[in-house]
């Protein structure tokens, strides 16, 4: 019997999901110690308002009250809110199991997603708009969707301050890419509406108010960006290999 490589028992998927869990919840704990505390994220909040009011992209306010009128509407965004981010889960366990050439590209662009988070949030530390933007209605609170009531309050391991970037369509965007890079060849339609994903947690994440209009594009940008630097690192390694 040979020797099996390194890379082949480290892409055994009872270390993989161990090794990935444990970075979450690390990933969670390290988030909530960063917070910087109300008066920074509250400046930078209003900071945001003043921008987006100067771009004219200030959809926030009337985005959320389009929302109060329709019952069906708030529960529909709010359950979608709390259930979006398990798209990821699914979409690594679809690539280990169907796309395995693609998944160690995919599964490390997604960790420097959430490593390049992590300093952003401890430099530009930001109140959601459900806090810091008058009028803002935060309805998830309000009919407790699935705590969302509990979710106001401070607790240990989460931070509340940290809507700058939106992780959520950040995560989402991963998922777009990912699903939109395994298929484009053999199922280009199905490719391009995995792409609708993360449009409907950007409309999403915006009429709850949890994050505002350049939150969701620093979002987008840190996928972007973490992608260019995974793809970058590859072809460094591979040309050292030369």
């Amino acid at each position: 019997m040979g020797v099996l490589s390194p890379r082949r028992v480290w892409s055994k998927w009872y270390f993989e999901v161990p090794l990935l869990v444990v970075g979450y919840l690390l990933f969670g704990l390290a988030r909530a110690a960063v917070d910087r505390g109300e008066p920074a994220a509250t400046d930078n909040a209003l900071w945001v308002q003043r921008a987006e009011r100067a771009l004219h992209i200030a959809i926030e306010d009337p985005f959320n009250q389009a929302m109060l009128g329709s019952s069906a509407a708030i529960y529909l965004t709010g359950y979608f809110y709390r259930f979006s981010v398990f798209a990821v889960p699914v979409v690594l366990v679809w690539l280990y199991i169907r796309k395995r050439e693609r998944y160690g590209r995919l599964r490390t662009a997604l960790v420097v997603v959430m490593l390049l988070d992590l300093p952003l949030v401890w430099l530009c530390p930001e109140a959601p708009p459900r806090f810091a933007q008058p009028g803002i209605v935060d309805y998830m609170a309000t009919y407790d969707i699935l705590g969302g009531a509990a979710a106001r309050v401070p607790h240990a391991g989460a931070n509340l301050l940290a809507a700058m970037p939106s992780m959520h369509v950040a995560w989402t965007t991963w998922c777009g890419y990912a699903v939109w890079s395994a298929l484009r060849e053999r199922a280009p339609r199905v490719a391009w509406s995995a792409w609708g994903y993360p449009v409907l947690t950007a409309l999403v994440v915006i009429v709850t108010g949890h994050h505002y209009v350049l939150d969701v594009l620093a979002g987008v940008a840190l996928t972007g960006v973490a992608v260019g630097l995974t793809t970058w690192g590859r072809r460094m390694v591979a040309r050292g290999r030369e």
